[in-house]
């Protein structure tokens, strides 16, 4: 969506009210957005959130892998 808008991280940074190492550090997957911080993107950019998440029960491989990961 940045680069859509032709903003650098600079820029996005600004507009959320944090330092552009963060804004690489999400893209980069370094550092996990909040719940509220992804919210805020999404209101920026003008996008509906709740059509972004998948809601979708997971199935059965992906509950067992979970349950797998966690001992």
């Amino acid at each position: 969506m940045r680069l859509e808008r032709k903003w650098s991280q600079a820029t996005l940074a600004k507009k959320l009210g944090v330092d552009q190492a963060t804004i690489s550090n999400y893209e980069s997957g370094k550092t996990d957005m909040s719940s509220v911080q992804l919210f805020e993107v999404f209101l920026l950019f003008g996008k509906d959130l709740t059509n972004a998440l998948d809601f979708a029960e997971p199935n059965s491989d992906e509950v067992q892998e979970n349950d797998q990961e966690k001992e």
